[in-house]
């Protein structure tokens, strides 16, 4: 049986959120569980019926979900390591705009002009706060950014290969966020 998607985003985000409070409280899973995460249940009213035997069946999902170190602990631990900066890039784009040069007689149709992008770069705090910014290029200034991004992803490739020649596995983020 499939999950819908949205569904499923919410079981992982809980799960990640209570790894990673298991890990900074430094508190056995079984304690986090009984003494926090089944009190702040019962208090929402979550359970109908019997609630102990619906608060077993879920610690046992809880305690197998959150003993998967290899799977959840990982990912749950690389969407915060790869999170902890001060601006966290959310998206970008590039306006392309034809700007004229006008003769001091505004009248004169002008014979030249030239050429400017502009990009917004959107980002994020980790309090989920966007801000832009707004940068002024021309297209040497574009193809250096190409060249930065070129470069950028070759570096990555040779750690990647350098990674897996050693054993590490290193994770793409589109895989889990």
């Amino acid at each position: 049986m499939e999950l819908p998607k949205d569904l499923t985003t919410g079981i992982v985000s809980v799960l990640a959120g209570l790894y990673l409070t298991r890990d900074a409280q430094n508190t056995p899973i079984e304690i986090l569980l009984d003494q926090e995460v089944f009190i702040a249940l019962k208090k929402a009213e979550t359970f109908s019926g019997d609630v102990d035997a619906q608060w077993a069946k879920l610690r046992r999902f809880l305690l197998a979900a959150l003993g998967l170190e290899g799977t959840v602990g990982t990912a749950a631990k690389a969407g915060y390591v790869m999170t902890q900066h001060e601006r966290i890039f959310a998206g970008a784009r590039i306006l392309t705009d034809v700007r004229p040069i006008f003769h001091l007689d505004v009248s004169e149709k002008p014979n030249s002009a030239v050429i400017i992008h502009m990009m917004r770069i959107t980002h994020r705090d980790n309090s989920e706060n966007k801000m832009d910014q707004c940068f002024a290029l021309d297209s040497n200034d574009i193809r250096t950014l190409k060249q930065l991004v070129d470069r950028a992803l070759k570096k990555e490739e040779t750690l990647r290969s350098l990674m897996k020649d050693s054993g590490v596995s290193v994770l793409h983020p589109k895989s889990f966020f």
